[in-house]
């Protein structure tokens, strides 16, 4: 039996349950209430273990108080293999041993039994089943219910993969005349399993829904014949041009399946969101280049987009795995020709000039002297010329650039670009306002703030302010970081900024910067290219105050860490908390928290300690427990404990509507805003049906033009809600794999 990397705590557990299954509990000796309670705790903790599809761990000791109970692990087989299921102890945990193929269905009852040091007992049993191993189709695996165990098969179409610079360990496979998406795999497939594009192979886990999208979880990878073969799209022209909607149920089914759309138009782009589009009849879609979880390398990457920049108006096929957002279809590239260019449409002189006019545009108002560059051929039709002018000496053309010098008094210049080809001639004409001076910060701030969403103030402009958040760390490769800075009394993003000294930036260094300011999805940023000085000498000391030698034998060690490996003994370590990841659980009374350490960013992971309900980004923490490697990231392991050695500046929250909105959308992947927040919006999709189970469902709300995802919303009516409602959320705000959601336990009340 091959055995999967089990989670420690209970968050597995759950994911594996389908249902919560019949438990009962039998006591014996003279027990205390201490004892009844641990029993309790361990079937609190594992209420939700009913179907097993894989190996998992369970603990073998509990804590009430300041007394520490052994708990012993068995395992009676009811029917079926009764080699099917074995517990097996360890030092730390006992891990049940699991027959992922089983040929029928396993049922067996789980026993644990709870000890003290007289020898009074307390048992806790639970009944589970492993399910019978089924390789499934795509009309099964879809009515699956999520949580339930999947098996399925199919040829490799792409591999996503941490050793290739993504987030998540993820796959794409080709099943018959159907595809499948596993998501998050434990292992790399490419480094840990061998997996390589082209190989045949069978995936087992948990079927999931995360956005509409269906989702192969807690999975494990066999490879049933390595030998590569060469995947055919399927052909989806057809499907595209007679769906009534990239929403319409006959094109988004067969979501995961590697397709092609054949003769579309290149139409453009929207780089900052990695939208890379085309469009066939009146329906226009896009290939998606994520920041995350890509197949393509990054050089690859760089080849699709200079490529598809290149193409616009061509005429080409469109391929890609078929993907759903917000229902909507949509294709994820599996090679760096997603795009194959075939031809650009055949057009008459006049036709010509006209399409080359139509993608120019120029800024239509400047606040400083500046140069850009503008074309004088066409971009797509090169036989065509362009001639620029002006009615006003402010703004000249010399070698394919427009001057511009601001004048005296405020202008409003026309600027005609002239297309000529053969005989064949047409003008378009654009208003440029000069502004006699330029603008106070003040004057910035508040046009830019007044921006709608994907609007862009004209031209450059020059801020100041203080680094209040690290939200995208440095980049090595790309030479940028991504920081919040607070200027007077707003906080405005720096996308991708760029400079000299940037690797060093901080939280509380002054810094000012310099690009194009835009509403992104309600965010105020800086355009990515932005670049910054700091403000007075750069620091002397970027990484913060230098740590001991000891301490720095401890990050070495650490950092050094295999995925999947722990140091064998507990550490103490004190920096300064850098992020909330997630806020404090009044359940089970511990919080997630990235801290800074001798430039090193640690997770400490659902720990406890008597300032876990105030802890906050800047606090100065001490914190002890073991060290691992989970799944790349370093952290201190769930249970670990931790006292507050200096309170930071007392963190602003956002209070209103537009401040949290403005603060959830620009939080990083992972990251959650401290404390709880109300937001009132109108329900626009039910993701996930009501679960009688649990008492709760998943809904997308809209507040303010913003899309909110409410995970495991619960409330007495939560069975009730649906699409058009108007309801009041209140929970803990995160970021989860780019979603911005309530977190689960969130609450809810009917407007």
């Amino acid at each position: 039996m091959k055995k999967i990397i089990a989670f420690l705590l209970a968050t597995v557990l759950c994911v594996l349950a389908f249902a919560a299954c019949g438990g009962s509990e039998s006591d014996s000796g003279s027990q205390n209430d201490t004892l009844n309670k641990a029993r309790d705790f361990l079937r609190a903790k594992y209420k939700d273990i009913s179907v097993t599809a894989s190996d998992f761990d369970l603990v073998n000791t509990v804590t009430i108080g300041t007394v520490q109970y052994d708990v012993e692990w068995t395992v009676e087989v009811k029917s079926g293999s009764p080699e099917g299921v074995k517990a097996v102890p360890g030092d730390e945990v006992a891990t049940i041993d699991v027959d992922e193929k089983a040929l029928t269905d396993i049922e067996y009852t789980l026993k644990g039994t709870v000890k003290d040091k007289d020898g009074n007992t307390a048992v806790l049993t639970l009944e589970c089943k492993v399910p019978e191993f089924k390789m499934l189709s795509w009309d099964d695996y879809k009515a699956k219910s999520d949580g339930e165990a999947v098996a399925v098969k199919g040829v490799v179409t792409a591999v996503i993969a941490k050793s290739k610079g993504n987030t998540s360990n993820c796959l794409y496979i080709q099943g018959d005349n159907c595809g499948f998406y596993v998501y998050g795999l434990a292992t790399d497939p490419a480094a840990d399993d061998g997996v390589e594009v082209g190989m045949t192979v069978s995936v087992s886990g948990v079927k999931s829904t995360y956005n509409g999208t269906l989702e192969i979880t807690n999975g494990t990878v066999e490879i049933l014949d390595a030998t590569k073969k060469e995947v055919t799209p399927v052909d989806f022209t057809e499907l595209y041009a007679n769906a009534s909607a990239l929403d319409d149920k006959a094109l988004t089914e067969k979501q995961s399946m590697l397709v092609t759309v054949k003769g579309v138009e290149i139409t453009g782009e929207d780089a900052g969101s990695g939208y890379y589009k085309f469009k066939l009849g009146d329906k226009e879609s896009y290939i998606r280049i994520s920041s995350s979880v890509c197949p393509l390398s990054k050089d690859e990457q760089a080849s699709f987009k200079t490529a598809h920049a290149e193409h616009f108006g061509w005429i080409g096929d469109a391929t890609g795995v078929l993907c759903i957002f917000n229902g909507n279809f949509y294709l994820s590239p599996v090679a760096a020709d997603g795009f194959v260019y075939n031809s650009l449409p055949a057009k008459d002189d006049g036709e010509m000039c006209a399409f080359e006019l139509g993608s120019i545009s120029i800024l239509q108002e400047y606040f400083a002297d500046a140069e850009v560059a503008v074309p004088t051929k066409g971009k797509s039709y090169e036989q065509v010329s362009i001639e620029w002018s002006s009615d006003n000496d402010a703004i000249r053309f010399e070698d394919g650039k427009m001057i511009i010098t601001l004048p005296d008094e405020d202008a409003n210049v026309k600027v005609i670009a002239k297309a000529v080809c053969g005989e064949a001639e047409s003008a378009v004409e654009f208003g440029v306002h000069l502004s006699a001076h330029e603008l106070t910060e003040a004057e910035i701030l508040e046009r830019a703030f007044a921006l709608a969403s994907g609007e862009s103030l004209n031209g450059t402009f020059t801020l100041t302010g203080e680094i209040t958040a690290i939200v995208t760390k440095y980049s090595e490769q790309y030479g940028n970081i991504t920081v919040n800075i607070q200027v007077a009394d707003k906080e405005i993003q720096c996308f991708r900024l760029k400079g000299e000294g940037a690797e060093t930036l901080k939280v509380g260094d002054k810094i000012t910067v310099t690009g194009i300011l835009k509403n992104f999805s309600g965010t105020i940023e800086f355009d990515r290219d932005c670049t910054f000085v700091f403000e007075g000498a750069a620091p002397s000391d970027p990484s913060g105050p230098e740590v001991s030698a000891d301490v720095q034998a401890i990050l070495d060690a650490a950092f050094a860490l295999e995925s999947g490996a722990a140091m064998s003994v507990p550490v103490t370590l004190t920096g300064e908390v850098t992020a909330i990841v997630t806020p404090y659980n009044a359940q089970y009374e511990n919080v997630t928290v990235n801290m800074a350490v001798g430039g090193k960013t640690i997770q400490c992971f659902r720990i406890k300690g008597d300032d876990a309900t105030t802890v906050g980004k800047g606090d100065v923490i001490t914190v002890t427990g073991i060290i691992k490697n989970y799944n790349g990231t370093i952290e201190f392991d769930a249970g670990s404990t931790f006292v507050t050695v200096s309170k930071g500046e007392a963190e602003k929250l956002p209070e209103t509507e537009e401040e949290i909105l403005a603060a959830a959308f620009a939080l990083e992947e992972g990251t959650a805003l401290s404390g709880t927040y109300t937001l009132t919006g109108v329900v626009t999709e039910i993701v996930t049906e009501f679960n009688e189970s649990f008492g709760n469902v998943s809904v997308n709300i809209e507040v303010a033009g913003k899309t909110i995802q409410c995970y495991r919303l619960t409330a007495s009516s939560a069975d009730d809600v649906k699409v058009g409602d108007t309801i009041t959320v209140t929970g803990a705000l995160k970021n989860y794999k780019g979603t911005v959601e309530f977190d689960a336990g969130c609450t809810f009340t009917k407007n």
